[in-house]
């Protein structure tokens, strides 16, 4: 007999959880058609008590898949290592530099040998055009190539919606998307019949804003020095953890000054595609909840989302919404009396609605709440880019602003704008 791991407990427990949901949901529903209101709102509370569990297991299942995931990096870190003695003087160079680096962040910053030698090693890589080593004009130093990789890494770990965009990593600021709107016209033809050019393809450029992501890492100076202080997973999990948030919230809503501009910056319009006028290039369309009193999320919203998307993006399409949307859909039937939410069963599957896989973004709105983008729905990767600069930089604030503790200033730029604004489609709870 197999031998249970968190993933498969958390796999059981969102079946068993799904499973009791949807016998409670249709036991509020048969008293709600009885008129017996005292019962459904009893049977609504359970909802919520069951949705809590539930949620609670996906997150279970979601950690251990990344804990999973993390351990598979260190495991390949870790083979890779073994062919160090055969590595090529380049390699050699950026463990030197790592080895420098991380005494030199131990010292907090002050030891001249360690910061030497890391100028030492700058020198070669600028021989060598290494670009992931070197120096910045405010007196930093560029994060070893392995610390910066596992700060991305865990960074997508813990975020679903930087792993559905499009982020290209990019050398200068000087960044610009060209992308075809209307495209070219496909025709059959016999040999000698005239060919026609069809429609004019709409070439759109989009250029991102930029800003400088930053954050400040606290430790105290004797923490540093402490020998079993791993300061390799301690700047990788702070950094990740503050700037995974911060990025999150730009993407939703960033109003592009010093930032990226967000989705959502340009306020979604009901104008459809192909429409004479078009929508604004950083504009996505919105399709309004059905009209009912009260207004609620229902079946026909979802498939109303679904259809708007012109097919061309479906196959790579994926819902997004908040925990509180979540709840929403899993009550939600079609005609035939089918759950509309299909649970998360498989390790390294997500949940689907509609066929369609499901991720959370808790930085979109609430379905209970007036004028909400709430459910999003079509091809991320093509209706959003966020290009990252290159280097993940640090220096240490040298403003003895608390005694005894010692702060460092990590930072990176980040650009980010609509790109096609037909791939992607957005529910919001009005009329119109």
């Amino acid at each position: 007999m197999s031998e249970k791991t968190p993933i498969l407990d958390a796999i059981e427990n969102i079946n068993c959880g799904f499973e009791e949901f949807k016998k409670t949901n249709d036991e509020r529903l048969d008293a709600e058609e009885k008129g017996n209101e005292a019962r459904g709102k009893e049977l609504n509370e359970k909802l919520d008590r069951i949705e809590v569990d539930i949620a609670k297991s996906e997150k279970a299942k979601k950690d251990a898949e990344r804990k999973e995931a993390i351990t598979q990096d260190r495991i390949e870190i870790l083979e890779a290592a073994n062919d160090r003695p055969r590595a090529s003087v380049e390699t050699k160079v950026k463990d030197e530099y790592k080895e420098h680096f991380i005494k030199f962040f131990r010292s907090g910053f002050t030891d001249v040998d360690a910061s030497n030698k890391l100028r030492e090693c700058e020198a070669k890589a600028k021989e060598m055009k290494l670009v992931s080593i070197g120096t910045d004009g405010q007196g930093g130093h560029a994060v070893p190539e392995e610390v910066s990789q596992n700060i991305d890494k865990l960074i997508l770990r813990q975020s679903d919606i930087l792993n559905e965009i499009n982020m290209p990593t990019v050398g200068t600021s000087d960044y610009k998307e060209l992308l075809t709107v209307n495209g070219t016209t496909a025709a059959w033809v016999a040999e000698v019949t005239a060919r026609t050019e069809g429609v004019t393809p709409n070439l759109r450029q989009r250029t991102p804003s930029w800003g400088e992501l930053y954050s400040y890492l606290w430790a105290t100076s004797w923490s540093l020095q402490d020998m079993f202080f791993n300061v390799q997973n301690w700047l990788t999990e702070n950094a990740a953890e503050q700037m995974k948030k911060a990025l999150e919230l730009a993407i939703w809503s960033g109003n592009g000054t010093a930032r990226p501009t967000g989705m959502i910056n340009g306020a979604p319009v009901t104008t459809a595609d192909a429409t004479s006028p078009d929508r604004a290039d950083a504009v996505y369309q919105y399709v309004p909840t059905d009209s009912a009193s009260p207004q609620a999320l229902g079946g026909d919203d979802v498939f109303d989302l679904v259809y708007e998307l012109n097919r061309g993006y479906r196959s790579n399409a994926k819902f997004g919404g908040n925990q509180n949307t979540h709840a929403a859909l899993r009550k939600i039937k079609d005609s035939n009396g089918q759950y509309l939410w299909e649970a998360s069963l498989q390790v390294g599957e997500p949940a689907r609605l509609v066929g369609y896989p499901i991720f959370t973004y808790e930085d979109m709105g609430d379905p209970t709440t007036g004028d909400a983008i709430y459910l999003g729905f079509g091809d991320w990767k093509k209706a959003y880019t966020l290009p990252v600069r290159q280097q993940l930089e640090i220096s240490v604030d040298n403003n003895i602003t608390a005694p005894g503790y010692v702060k460092f200033y990590i930072r990176r730029r980040f650009g980010g704008c609509v790109t096609n604004n037909d791939a992607l489609k957005f529910l919001k709870l009005a009329d119109a």
